[in-house]
């Protein structure tokens, strides 16, 4: 059965968050990503970013979702543990597109003015 573009993101999220290897299956080889901090384009270079980020990651919490045609936007809360050893809260919107079952792009945006200081 074919996951709708919520049950894509749903399931991307939640394989993140169990520590496994299983959200890389919802990535399309071309993703590319935009954020305020980085750009990556490629599911290497994708994974590779993703990993590093997740590995700071101390919870999170899903304020809205919502699915608009083969798009899903969501307002997240991410608290981050920063290599100064504060956890800072982002609260991030997230845009993503979804095209054959697969995650083609993110674009993810948050001030990250706090990210940048405390990654200084």
């Amino acid at each position: 059965m074919k996951k709708t573009p919520m049950q894509v993101v749903q399931a991307f999220g939640a394989g993140m968050m169990s520590g496994t290897d299983s959200w890389k299956g919802f990535i399309a080889d071309d993703i590319t990503f935009t954020g305020p901090v980085d750009q990556v384009s490629g599911f290497e270079a994708f994974c590779k970013l993703n990993e590093g980020f997740m590995s700071m990651i101390r919870g999170n919490r899903m304020n809205r979702a919502v699915e608009a045609e083969n798009f899903v936007i969501t307002q997240i809360e991410v608290d981050v543990a920063m290599p100064s050893g504060k956890t800072i809260t982002l609260d991030m919107n997230e845009w993503y597109e979804i095209k054959n079952g697969k995650i083609q792009s993110i674009k993810v945006y948050y001030d990250a003015e706090e990210f940048r200081k405390e990654s200084a």
